[in-house]
């Protein structure tokens, strides 16, 4: 289980990139489509599933990766919104 919490150091959109393969790989492995990234880090699926459970699982899975707290939502949300093709 990943250490990091929403209070540790949030990725950049940078750091975040920088791990396009590792987040695909992960992504893909939780049967999620191409994740979308915002400006400030924060990355944005769709899940079928309801609920927080997916998006949990990968940021704390990204958090482990990157090195830092990924913030991951999921695209039903208002906050979704710019994001661009990881």
């Amino acid at each position: 289980m990943s250490r990091a919490i929403v209070s540790d150091r949030k990725a950049t959109a940078v750091e975040v990139r920088t791990h396009t393969a590792a987040i695909r790989s992960i992504v893909d492995e939780l049967g999620l489509v191409q994740p979308h990234l915002r400006d400030d880090g924060a990355l944005v699926i769709h899940s079928s599933e309801p609920g927080y459970k997916t998006a949990n699982r990968l940021s704390a899975a990204l958090s482990e990766v990157v090195g830092a707290y990924v913030h991951v939502i999921t695209d039903d949300v208002p906050g979704a919104s710019p994001a661009k093709a990881l």
